[in-house]
């Protein structure tokens, strides 16, 4: 079995032409979008209407059920509309929106101090940790979106040996972690110490690839200075290193068991970013109204690292960065690996937005035509999975989407790995998504169906249960009318009798 740094790839980071620039605060946009659906889970409900007037940090959509997530206003605005606008999906459908116009005299609030306070670390409680980043809507800002305080729960509810916080940023071209470093390391670090605190974990790992050098120097400087206990890992830089189970097998060596999850194995893992945002509210009582967005690619004139307010339409951030180049031809959300193209720049920034690539025809792959499997097994040398491609190729165009399940297809992070290295051009992670949507559909069908044979055989169970209530009511209706009757008739013979025996008596 191969170890995961002997898989994956060795890519080309494209990191240094973001981060010759210190990060920049993007200026207020005159128009803020705020879909109430930017987490994995229940959509927010709006808790404001059209005309009236927030403040930064007001909340504007309340979360909705166990895996949802607030939302606030990230600067002084009133409420412009709520309506459907164009959300950040592949699809390009619109979704439902709070808009809201920022003051004309609103401003970026002040920076937060960058220092480290262990004492007012220590003191907090794990309950008050997990209500406060609750309440502050923080979710996964590594692209997951996933809410913060629902992990925070799982955490709590296992015993979890290993923290780690993921600073691994793999996919080529983002470096809003790596930048976050650089800026803000003791908030990265008193992150960290709160999560531990709030799922009592043993010990803490910070992981970071090697490839950042001038970030760890800063994080250990920053470890030094807070007199902190955690653990920088330095890992080797190769692509998916920061897909959670990748990671964990690689700091810990432990394996996360097929759809099981890092707890069961006593891991969390939490993006560097989110640390962040979880110092920034326990400390600060500041919500997520803003985050680092990596604007980046060769489509775009001055590359670079910004700290966005959400809501802040894309188009505006590619605009402070110099604008489009001539052969810029096309928008991904997230990384060249494992991101979604986008088909507008109207769209907004969102929590789970870490990077905007603006692509060129140069650097989109080669769009020649799929070739048949030549079974060089290249596919297999570099899944970190440790899948068998090939096989689950054939299992997917045979049609044996159970055999292919068996074959451990839900275990495929989609990282793209198998593309980039098939000599026959071959979109296998696009075969293995489209594969495991089916199964899904499959499995809501046959839970359908058997949902409709429970409330058939409920329905028939319940006609027969009548049927039965309505015989035994019959019988018993019966039963009671020949007892009258036998009463009437001993009755009247009685009577007959007495009356025979006064004649007689007579």
């Amino acid at each position: 079995m191969k170890h995961p740094m002997q898989a994956g790839l060795a890519l080309p980071g494209h990191r240094s032409i973001s981060t010759e620039l210190p990060v920049a605060r993007a200026p207020v946009p005159a128009e803020l979008i705020i879909p109430v659906a930017q987490h994995i889970g229940t959509p927010a409900t709006p808790v404001v209407a059209s005309g009236d007037h927030v403040k930064r940090g007001q909340l504007i959509a309340a979360a909705q059920g166990f895996v949802s997530a607030n939302i606030h206003a990230p600067i002084d605005a009133s409420v412009k509309a709520i309506e459907y606008r164009p959300v950040p999906h592949p699809s390009g459908l619109n979704g439902m929106c709070i808009v809201l116009e920022p003051d004309a005299d609103a401003e970026w609030p002040s920076p937060v101090p960058k220092a480290m306070d262990r004492e007012i670390i220590s003191a907090c409680a794990p309950m008050d940790i997990k209500k406060k980043i609750r309440d502050a809507g923080i979710v996964g800002l590594g692209g997951a979106a996933f809410p913060t305080s629902v992990k925070i729960k799982n955490g709590i509810d296992h015993h979890i040996d290993t923290l780690i916080i993921n600073g691994c940023e793999c996919e080529p071209w983002i470096t809003c972690d790596e930048m976050l470093f650089r800026e803000r390391p003791q908030h990265v670090i008193g992150g960290s110490c709160l999560i531990q605190q709030a799922i009592q974990a043993d010990k803490r790992v910070l992981a970071i690839e090697e490839e950042e050098s001038e970030a760890i120097d800063l994080l250990r400087d920053a470890i030094v200075d807070c007199g902190d206990p955690i653990h920088l890992e330095v890992l080797p830089t190769r692509y998916p290193t920061g897909s959670e189970k990748q990671l964990i097998q690689i700091v810990t060596d432990k394996e996360v068991p097929a759809h099981g999850l890092p707890a069961d194995i006593g891991v969390a893992v939490y993006n560097a970013g989110t640390a962040a945002a979880v110092y920034r509210a326990v400390m600060f009582d500041e919500p997520l109204i803003s985050r680092f967005v990596t604007v980046s690619g060769p489509g775009i004139k001055q590359p670079r690292v910004l700290e966005v307010l959400l809501g802040t339409p894309v188009k505006d951030l590619i605009e402070f960065c110099g604008g489009k180049t001539e052969d810029a031809n096309g928008l991904i959300m997230g990384g060249a690996m494992m991101g979604l193209g986008l088909s507008t720049d109207e769209v907004p920034v969102t929590k789970g937005m870490n990077s905007i690539l603006l692509t060129t025809p140069a650097m989109m792959q080669d769009t020649q035509g799929e070739l048949p499997c030549i079974r060089c097994g290249a596919c297999a040398e570099v899944c970190p999975s440790q899948l068998a491609p090939q096989q689950l190729l054939a299992l997917i165009r045979a049609e044996d989407l159970e055999q292919a399940q068996r074959w451990n297809l839900e275990d495929c992070i989609e990282c793209g790995c198998c593309n980039a290295v098939c000599p026959s051009h071959i979109p296998l992670s696009s075969y293995y998504r489209y594969a495991k949507s089916e199964l899904r559909a499959q499995g809501m069908a046959k839970r359908k169906a058997q949902q409709s044979k429970q409330r058939y055989e409920f329905r028939n169970e319940r006609l027969e249960r009548a049927k039965r209530e309505r015989e035994e009511k019959m019988r018993k209706k019966k039963e009671a009318l020949q007892a009258a009757n036998k009463a009437k008739a001993r009755a009247a013979m009685k009577e007959e009798a007495e009356a025979a025996e006064k004649e007689q008596d007579a």
